[in-house]
């Protein structure tokens, strides 16, 4: 091999890496990659209605009441939503694709089923820059009915522990999973979906219309 040939190996192996240091401090430092990372280390199924999923929330006890701020700077207690079918996800405001895209899917599901009870918690895990101000601006790019979708903010620690506790899933300051959560009536979780994926939209809209018609079969 030439001597012009080794120098232009080893000034691309140099490109390379020098390429690579940058993706893993973008990775580390931005909102977006924070999310990708969080969605790929997540242990969570992809699979909506697996058998261990299922399990998951078989034997959780029914989900604990929480208060935070609407997008109207109003107290919202999760205990208005006994005795309804809920959809509860979590975003930030500044992401710049993933939460958009699953806003985008509830949105279109809200305004698919008008006369439907289906409520819609979406909780920002980036309560320092997400004010109720910012959460109401934001809501308008949905089209969010406000008698049946709520944007909340809240201190951080009540966020995660809503996440960790109550949803089993990792969310901390701008990372969060991208899948939104069935609740019934009785405030139990009955599947999660990754609504980033067409397939899993269409299994969340199946679950919520027949969680939905329970109160009558019940």
């Amino acid at each position: 091999m030439t001597t012009s040939a080794v120098k232009y190996w080893v000034i691309l192996a140099g490109l390379l890496a020098a390429m690579y240091g940058s993706f893993v401090v973008w990775r580390h430092n931005h909102p977006e990659g924070q999310l990708r990372a969080a969605v790929r280390d997540s242990k969570e199924p992809s699979a909506a209605t697996s058998a261990a999923e299922a399990k998951l929330y078989q034997d959780a006890e029914p989900l604990t009441d929480f208060v935070l701020t609407d997008q109207d700077g109003k107290p919202f207690n999760s205990a208005e939503l006994h005795g309804k079918v809920w959809v509860g996800s979590f975003f930030f405001t500044n992401c710049p694709s993933a939460c958009w895209k699953l806003n985008q899917a509830l949105s279109a599901i809200q305004q698919t089923t008008p006369e439907s009870g289906i409520h819609y918690l979406s909780i920002t895990c980036d309560p320092e820059n997400d004010t109720p101000e910012a959460l109401a601006k934001y809501a308008q790019n949905f089209h969010a009915d406000p008698t049946r979708w709520t944007f909340l903010t809240g201190e951080l620690n009540l966020v995660r522990r809503i996440g960790n506790d109550f949803f089993k899933i990792g969310v901390d300051k701008a990372t969060h999973s991208d899948r939104a959560f069935v609740v019934d009536r009785q405030g139990k979780v009955r599947g999660r979906f990754r609504l980033t994926e067409p397939d899993q939209v269409e299994m969340l809209k199946k679950l919520l219309t027949t969680v939905e018609a329970e109160e009558t079969s019940g």
